[in-house]
């Protein structure tokens, strides 16, 4: 039988002896040689644009189908893989998936910041000030707050989250009362500064229950 295609070929090579009927056993005609060689490159470019109807087996790093759609159940992707199979670049690859680097994904960078390895911090990292002035601050919108309070009222930390730790900025200069919330650990001493007439920094630390905090002399 003719060898019209690659998987005609025999591994055995002696049993290689024509190519689309061209004979190239033992003894043939010197002129039919560079015929059998075309012939050859046009069997190998046919493989490669997968009109002779072969397939490579997914062992030998094919996908062991003759179409797209067999190709994917083969390599068991569903069907939205398509436009991906076809994809010529990484570009064309990223657009077929609807997927934008630095758009809607993050680009690699090694020296991004991620919460379970240490880093060092080689340039500033500044968190956003909240102005915030009835003396009730969320730790769910930031870690400082600025506040100036223009009543009394209760010195409170709310969503508490342990770990967390900041700042308040209280400028209290018109010294009204301010009493402590049940969770807001702060002595009676500070608690008495705070309420008198001034600037104060109060640092905090959460446990995840109750802040505990500090407080400066008085800036003015």
């Amino acid at each position: 039988m003719a060898k019209t295609k690659i998987s005609e070929y025999d591994s055995t090579a002696s049993n290689n002896t024509d190519i689309d009927s061209i004979n190239i056993d033992e003894g043939c005609a010197p002129s039919g040689i560079n015929n059998a060689i075309r012939e050859v490159m046009a069997h190998l470019k046919d493989f490669q644009a997968g009109l002779s109807g072969d397939t490579l087996p997914i062992a030998s790093g094919g996908t062991g189908a003759t179409t797209e759609s067999a190709a994917r159940t083969a390599l068991g992707a569903g069907t939205t893989g398509a436009s991906v199979f076809q994809a010529a670049t990484v570009a064309a690859a990223q657009q077929a998936m609807d997927v934008e680097v630095g758009v809607d994904v993050q680009a690699y960078d090694a020296d991004t910041l991620v919460g379970d390895t240490a880093k060092t911090l080689t340039a500033p990292f500044r968190g956003t000030v909240t102005t915030d002035n009835d003396l009730s601050f969320d730790q769910n919108t930031t870690n400082n707050f600025s506040c100036t309070p223009s009543s009394g009222g209760t010195l409170t930390f709310t969503n508490h989250t342990a770990g967390q730790s900041g700042y308040v900025l209280l400028d209290n200069s018109a010294g009204v009362a301010i009493t402590a919330a049940a969770t807001t650990k702060i002595t009676a001493t500070d608690l008495t500064t705070i309420s008198t007439a001034g600037v104060y920094l109060i640092s905090y630390f959460d446990n995840g229950t109750n802040a505990y905090c500090t407080v400066s002399a008085s800036y003015a």
